[in-house]
């Protein structure tokens, strides 16, 4: 994870965002630059898109000149927490990856994932004494507030939200951990403030009671348990739940069963699921996705409503694992809806919840919601696709009614398809439908493409996290997969060598791997050494175009070089300077189309990427390319091999 060279950096959330480089201070610069980072945080190592940081950084109103001012901001954090990276070189701490992002740090570089991680470490304890010290180290270590600079933003405040609650909650356990072993002055002493700053907290208000009690203040443990009972009927009009109520009985009578301790219960594992038969050639490669649904499935059954959501590029196989998903859930009794983003403009919004209500409309047609559905359904009641707030509500209430009543009757699978093209009604249906039927026998699955994400997208997963079950990313097939797939169409013998071919020339995605595949049986073998197989060049062709102009001819111009290329030699070959050429290919590399191999190289991610640019150039421009390569590779010094010279000298 780490570079054996990458230096020791810490960041503490905690209180005011600060950093240190090998045990010296770092100046964080301005607010905004501070925000990324922080913002980087909080996803705790997960890829931020660029959409995402955008729209967060500047509240959904960026200037005209964001992405710039972004990746100045990138690029100051990565000089300050890696001040001796060698120029050109790869970043280790903030990592540029597709679509945006990420933070790569040990857990214990940061302090909140550090304290998430030792609370889930003593919450697994079943030893009351060790996990008491492991509580009692976590409470002391816990030196603020997090993310207090960015507390107010949106983005920000249900994590601050989330946070707050864990901590009262980890100074509960703790105090319940110590009432366990006796120490019922500690516990007094740890919750006299929370009790008193938050009376709402009935579990903490009962420890602090039964620690005053067993003290020998009876009259101080039922002044606890009155003040909670009386904001929660004054301030918000609710009724003192049984413990509390109990509990405040027991203490009046003063009740044996206060004197001894109970010991905490050990928890015990959920029984095992038989696994599924080993999947066939269209899934081999999956079989960890489509466990992680099927575990969603069952978490949606025991639980309420769990999203899966699944991003994969173009042909990296989301469609073959949710139909597979679907099949066995259909066999095991589910009820199943689909709805897809149409990839045309112009449609109506909310489209994809139309086709997801297609089995239903018969149980509307006889209901009150018809009229509320009007929109949705197209059947004349509605003058036109209403999305104002008071409409989407009534919308999204008897969008909830109709699924609900369908849950009920048997288990509802929903899927959601192309989520990066769709529109935000459809998002917005989605998040309201979730809150309302979160107690439904319902799993919701959302399929997207990570390089064509916007921000819409982005909001509704974050909003979404309480119900998120798995969020999973489709790569490359492994080895067994590739040659399942090539076998299945047609390939007679897969060798060691065809394997390396694939790998370098699909990246491993299914759609690439079987086109290139029936090429080669059509063809030989040589057609895939060269060829780009259609339907492949169509899809490849689409990613490209939505790329800026200055990375789409940096990226022409690296395709002459090769599939691995030399930043310097390219940045020459284009006459770019450093700043300029490093700026042009960073949307590739965030799109996915291009690696870092080794610091000051770039490669594309597979050869198809590179021969469809390569195809796709003018013959004349690209003679003069080989040319201008062939001189700057002849230069003194250089040091370029015969291959590479003979290549160009060819090709020109």
């Amino acid at each position: 994870m780490m570079a054996h060279d990458q230096p020791a950096v810490r960041i503490s959330v905690l209180g005011p965002v600060r950093a240190w480089v090998n045990g010296q201070p770092v100046d964080l610069a301005g607010p905004k630059q501070r925000s990324v980072l922080v913002r980087l945080v909080l996803a705790h190592g997960d890829v931020v898109s660029v959409d995402r940081l955008i729209e967060d950084l500047w509240a959904g109103e960026p200037p005209p000149k964001a992405l710039a001012a972004l990746q100045a901001y990138i690029s100051h954090l990565r000089r300050v927490l890696e001040p001796g990276r060698a120029r050109r070189a790869a970043a280790t701490v903030i990592v540029s990856a597709a679509p945006g992002y990420c933070l790569r740090l040990p857990e214990d570089a940061v302090d909140i994932w550090s304290l998430e991680a030792r609370i889930a470490a003593a919450e697994q304890r079943t030893d009351t004494h060790a996990r008491a010290a492991m509580l009692e180290e976590v409470v002391a270590d816990w030196s603020g507030d997090p993310y207090v600079e960015v507390r107010d933003a949106l983005w920000a405040a249900p994590e601050v939200a989330r946070l707050t609650e864990l901590q009262l909650s980890v100074l509960e356990a703790h105090a319940a951990a110590q009432s366990a072993l006796g120490r019922h002055a500690v516990v007094a002493r740890v919750l006299e403030a929370p009790v008193r700053d938050h009376p709402d907290r009935e579990t903490a208000a009962c420890l602090l009671a039964v620690a005053r009690y067993r003290l020998g203040h009876q009259a101080a443990a039922l002044e606890v348990l009155r003040r909670t009972s009386d904001y929660l009927v004054d301030e918000l009009g609710l009724e003192p739940g049984r413990a509390l109520r109990n509990l405040e009985r027991d203490i009046l009578r003063q009740a044996d069963h206060l004197d001894p301790i109970a010991a905490a219960p050990t928890p015990t594992a959920a029984p095992l699921e038989a696994p599924h038969p080993a999947p066939d050639n269209a899934t081999r490669g999956r079989a960890d996705e489509l466990a992680a649904i099927e575990a969603a499935a069952g978490s949606a059954l025991r639980g309420g409503l769990r999203v899966v959501w699944i991003g994969g590029e173009a042909g990296a196989g989301k469609t073959t694992v949710v139909e597979t998903a679907a099949a066995r859930l259909r066999d095991s009794g589910w009820t199943v809806a689909a709805g897809r983003s149409p990839e045309v403009d112009g449609a109506p919004p909310g489209w994809a919840w139309t086709e997801v209500l297609a089995p239903f409309t018969g149980r509307i047609g006889r209901t009150p919601h018809a009229e509320a559905l009007a929109p949705l359904l197209h059947d004349g009641r509605s003058s036109g696709p209403q999305t104002a707030d008071g409409t989407v509500f009534w919308i999204a209430h008897a969008l909830a009614e109709v699924l609900g009543q369908a849950a009920a009757e048997a288990p509802l699978l929903i899927l959601l398809d192309d989520l990066h093209r769709t529109d935000g009604l459809t998002l917005e249906l989605l998040r309201l439908t979730a809150d309302r039927l979160g107690d439904g026998r319902m799993l919701v699955i959302g399929t997207y493409r990570p390089s064509e994400s916007g921000a819409e997208l982005g909001q509704a997963r974050a909003a979404l996290a309480n119900h998120t079950a798995a969020h999973l990313l489709l790569t490359g097939l492994d080895d067994a997969a590739l040659t399942a797939l090539a076998t299945d169409c047609g390939l007679p013998a897969v060798t060691r060598e065809t394997l390396r071919l694939f790998r370098e020339r699909t990246g491993g995605n299914p759609l690439f791997v079987r086109e290139l595949a029936r090429l080669m049986v059509a063809e030989g073998i040589d057609a895939a050494h060269g060829g780009v197989p259609a339907g492949v060049g169509d899809v490849l062709r689409r990613r490209l175009a939505r790329l800026p102009p200055q990375t789409a001819t940096a990226l022409r111009q690296a395709a002459v070089l090769g599939r691995e290329v030399d930043i310097t030699l390219l940045g020459e070959l284009g006459r770019t300077d450093d700043e300029e050429l490093l700026d042009a290919l960073e949307p590739a590399v965030l799109a996915g189309l291009l690696d870092e191999p080794v610091p000051g190289r770039i490669r594309f991610a597979h050869n198809l990427i590179r021969d469809t640019l390569y195809g796709d150039t003018s013959v004349l421009r690209r003679s003069r390319l080989h040319t201008a390569a062939l001189d700057l590779l002849r230069r003194p010094g250089r040091g370029a091999d015969s291959a590479s010279l003979a290549y160009h000298a060819v090709a020109a």
